[in-house]
């Protein structure tokens, strides 16, 4: 029998694109997982290595409690470098599927990753928290951990297309397989209910790419200038300390400082409690690898305001309002437009609930069962 190792300790709760879209990604593809090795025999067993805030009841897959605490970068280090390895030769692992491009540099062993996405690329890109040293250390540090990862894998996971043309553009051609994420849409989900005044829901982790900025521009362009009645609410995991404090600085600052409220980021939150105060959901991320929110807007009838790049295109299936971020007073004017179109809306909404069925955990689960057995 086969004995596939998931590593899933140095993942971050959080649900949906609240919180954080691997531990979403985590926790699906294992409830996942576990309930198709229940239905039929296999000559594959799996065993998880998880951290405390892990809480899934798993009757097929074997959990195995890590009592360490990996938040600091060096205690990370070491769980990777040292103790997953030792782990894997205790449980007598075949085959380790690392959930993020983060592996051991003497590990041997057949190995298989996960990349969600290139962000420590586009962060060097822009320069964002290159002027911190430490920050740039550990850029650096997870850039070539993310090489040798793509070198010693014997098949990579995407989420997305996007993602693996980058991959393809920076590695050339690698064994691939574009599974998709799966989504966090196990629960009984509730549609939303149009609101007056007009309520936007911003879900992001407060990272610098992910645009709150330019979110509360544009709700002060279309409250000035087009004189709309709307409330603006954020809600995320706090991420950078440093980042979100600056969005406090920004918000206290703001002509609408009235009209915006920072939600309280809560891990155990179901969706229809990230969204219970949104009429539009609204995502202006400058890069991402997929774009949970999207698809968890879509899933409770959202229409979805979010920025042009490729992949909310893909992910979205292009029922969204698509805006550039080169220009706000542009932006404006377009969700102005798809505002007063309740037609549009409506049409987005309809096949946003279509779209969101190509991201079904049992296709996605059954790929990686299939990929397992192939290595």
């Amino acid at each position: 029998m086969k004995v596939i190792g998931i590593d899933a300790v140095t993942i971050i709760p959080g649900k949906g694109g609240a919180g954080g879209g691997i531990w979403t990604y985590a926790m699906n593809i294992l409830k996942t997982l576990d309930q198709q090795l229940s239905q039929v025999e296999s000559d594959i067993k799996i065993k998880v290595f998880v951290n405390k805030s892990f809480d899934l009841d798993l009757r097929h897959i074997d959990i195995i409690r890590i009592d360490l605490n990996t938040e600091s970068f060096l205690s990370r280090m070491m769980y990777v470098h040292f103790v997953v390895p030792s782990l894997c030769k205790k449980y007598q692992i075949d085959v380790l599927h690392k959930m993020t491009p983060e592996v051991p540099f003497f590990y041997k062993g057949k190995m298989v990753i996960t990349i969600h996405d290139f962000m420590n690329d586009f962060y060097f890109e822009k320069g964002y928290n290159t002027n911190n040293v430490f920050q740039l250390l550990k850029l650096y540090y997870f850039k070539q951990i993310e090489k040798l990862a793509v070198k010693k894998s014997a098949l990579i996971f995407t989420n997305s297309i996007s993602v693996t043309d980058e991959l393809i553009r920076k590695y050339g051609n690698k064994n691939v397989l574009v599974t998709g994420p799966g989504n966090s849409l196990t629960e009984i989900l509730v549609s939303c209910q149009k609101k007056t005044p007009i309520c936007f829901c911003c879900v992001a982790g407060y990272y610098p790419h992910k645009g709150h900025m330019k979110v509360i521009e544009l709700v002060e362009i279309l409250v000035s200038k087009y004189g709309l009645d709307i409330k603006l609410y954020f809600r995320g995991n706090p991420g950078y300390h440093k980042y979100f404090n600056s969005i406090l600085d920004r918000i206290r600052q703001s002509s609408c400082k009235e009209r915006i409220v920072i939600e309280d980021f809560v891990i155990q939150d179901s969706i229809n409690e990230i969204y219970s105060n949104a009429s539009i959901m609204i995502l202006l991320s400058e890069y991402e690898g997929f774009g949970l929110p999207i698809i968890e807007a879509q899933a409770i009838g959202l229409p979805v305001i979010c920025s042009d790049i490729s992949v909310l295109r893909e992910v979205s299936g292009g029922y969204a309002c698509f805006v550039s971020l080169a220009s706000m007073e542009n932006a404006a004017r377009i969700v102005y437009d798809f505002l007063q179109d309740e037609q549009a809306q409506n049409w987005n909404i309809a096949n946003g609930f279509t779209n969101v069925m190509r991201f079904q955990c049992d296709k996605i689960a059954g790929q990686l069962l299939q990929a397992y057995k192939s290595i």
